[in-house]
């Protein structure tokens, strides 16, 4: 398993950093390229009409209570809801901690940049799956997203497989399937899990991630049942209300520390450009890790571009492609420049008492510049704990011996090894940090320190939002995998979907590697945007024309 998850994270750096095997042989990962190269196109082929139609679209979104037209399954605010339901998750808040501890700062510029090229992607990618969706002459069910227009703009109708295009469809729903598996189900229920033992251990009680994963499972087949009408209906009610209610309590924790902020946003400009180093980020350091990190948990965290969110805008009653467009774009803001961007502030204002594992530290920035390797078939954390893991003490008794030779091999090869960072390796010493995104937590304990810091109970504000976010992103991709499965198999495919479904919940509470899971949803994204992403640029003129015909241009 540790061989394949070494795989997963050289595949994941070639996709989005550029590097293989710790070298870099690109500038850019090429699919960072290609994203927010597409968003630019988009941007300006449609005159800035996201950034134009931004107020407008969010009195249409609110009109969108009731059903705008026929056709369609829900109406386009439950549409909107779904949508948000799987792109508000754990990129608000474990993807925003591990793009500030991978990336530095700098990378929430990057996210803010992702977005806002992000909704012309969306833009253009929902009016295509309005306009290009099928309904179902027995069953009545709405279909629609990139296969369809796939299928119905680029092949002109042909059969689901044959054609010119008939592949990328094929591909896309492969990919659909598997970044549903990983991103969708397992990443969700698996930081709840991590979530809700992290706010159990500050209780001083046990929380078994089966027991999570069990309840879980059982809540999420309660909803996917009933298919999207259902889904629709809870996200309608629970993610305008949960998103909300996050956006107040981060706003109280950022106004209790405001003098921090111009510090914060200091640092995020800084750090994008690669001004200064990101201190304290793992690998946090230079322009390209920013822009690496700040690109792929964009795209995890707004789904723009990647083909997700149609799917969902595609099951609207509505008659107007482009008005459904202008709502999609409305997600994407909310999910990224407002959710993220306070999830962001949280993590770098508030100060508190924070351990690292110096020896980690430098052992990271080793690798990350070539002057360390490490033993195949190992991971760097089997080598150097966190100030956090459980066990540490009898890891260290175990490997520090070797942590400190392979640290000392690095200093010989030219990487600036402190003594203090030596010492560390196999002793059981941390360096004190004063950010919690600065720490060598897990993901999700990241968000919820700095939250139990900045305000009284503060945890329990990232255990119940991270519950909901997660959770209600689980309710999403199971429509979005079911999908995809009737593309493939047919009708008869969607119930069996379901049940595997739930499935997939309760094992991603129990997995053990998170941070090969995060790398395996980098891939599993990009699975699914490749094909989406040159599919929207083929039919870039029916987008243009779609927008002419509908008054916006």
């Amino acid at each position: 398993m540790k061989a394949f998850y070494a795989h997963v994270d050289n595949i994941s750096g070639f996709i989005w950093g550029g590097t293989w095997n710790g070298e870099q042989v690109l500038p850019l990962g090429f699919l960072a390229v290609l994203l927010l190269g597409t968003g630019v196109f988009f941007m300006l082929r449609l005159g800035f009409l996201p950034i134009r139609r931004l107020f407008p679209a969010i009195g249409e979104a609110w009109r969108g209570r009731k059903a705008q037209g026929e056709g369609g399954s829900i109406t386009p605010w439950q549409a909107l809801s779904t949508a948000l339901s799987g792109q508000v998750g754990t990129g608000n808040l474990a993807g925003v901690a591990t793009a500030i501890t991978l990336g530095g700062p700098g990378a929430i510029f990057w996210m803010w940049v992702t977005a806002l090229l992000g909704m012309a992607c969306a833009f253009a990618e929902s009016s295509l799956s309005v306009r290009f969706r099928e309904t179902h002459p027995e069953t009545g069910r709405v279909h629609g997203g990139p296969m369809y227009y796939i299928k119905n703009g680029l092949n002109k109708g042909r059969s689901k497989f044959g054609g010119l295009w008939g592949w990328l469809a094929i591909l896309f729903c492969l990919g659909t399937i598997f970044s549903a598996i990983a991103t969708g189900g397992m990443i969700q229920a698996n930081s709840i899990a991590q979530a809700a033992g992290e706010t159990a251990r500050t209780m001083g009680s046990d929380l078994e991630p089966w027991m999570v994963g069990l309840v879980l499972a059982g809540l999420t087949f309660a909803v996917i049942i009933g298919g999207i009408k259902s889904i629709g209906s809870v996200a309608g009610k629970v993610v305008p209300t949960m998103a909300g209610l996050y956006v107040i309590c981060a706003m109280a924790v950022i106004i209790l520390h405001i003098q921090y902020v111009p510090e914060a946003f200091g640092l995020i400009f800084s750090n994008a450009f690669g001004l200064e180093q990101a201190a304290g980020g793992a690998a946090g350091y230079g322009v390209l890790q920013a822009v690496r990190y700040g690109v792929a948990r964009g795209l995890f965290s707004n789904e723009a571009g990647q083909g997700s969110a149609p799917m969902a805008h595609a099951a609207a009653s509505t008659a107007n492609p482009v008005m459904q467009a202008e709502i999609a774009m409305i997600g994407v803001f909310i999910d990224t420049i407002v959710i993220c961007s306070m999830t962001a502030l949280v993590l770098l204002t508030v100060p508190g008492d924070f351990k690292r594992n110096e020896a980690r530290e430098v052992a990271e920035i080793c690798v990350a510049s070539g002057h360390m390797t490490i033993p195949a078939g190992e991971a760097l954390t089997d080598i150097f704990p966190s100030a956090y893991d459980e066990g540490r003490a009898a890891i260290i008794a175990e490997r520090g011996p070797e942590a400190r030779s392979l640290l000392e091999a690095c200093a010989a090869s030219g990487g600036e090894v402190s003594e203090t960072a030596l010492a560390a390796a196999n002793a059981d010493i941390v360096k004190d940090v004063r950010f919690a995104w600065q720490t060598d937590a897990e993901a999700s304990a990241i968000t919820t320190r700095a939250y139990a810091a900045g305000i009284p109970g503060g945890q329990w504000i990232v255990a119940v939002s991270l519950f909901l976010f997660a959770f209600t992103t689980i309710l999403g991709w199971s429509y979005y995998a079911e999908t995809a499965a009737s593309y493939l198999f047919g009708e008869r495919a969607i119930v069996p979907m379901r049940y595997v479904w739930v499935l997939i919940v309760f094992l991603g509470a129990l997995t053990k590697n998170t941070d090969g899971l995060w790398r395996l949803g980098d891939i599993a994204n990009a699975s699914m945007a490749l094909p989406n992403l040159i599919t929207i640029l083929l039919l870039s003129g029916t987008v243009v024309a779609l927008v002419k015909e509908y008054g916006r241009k």
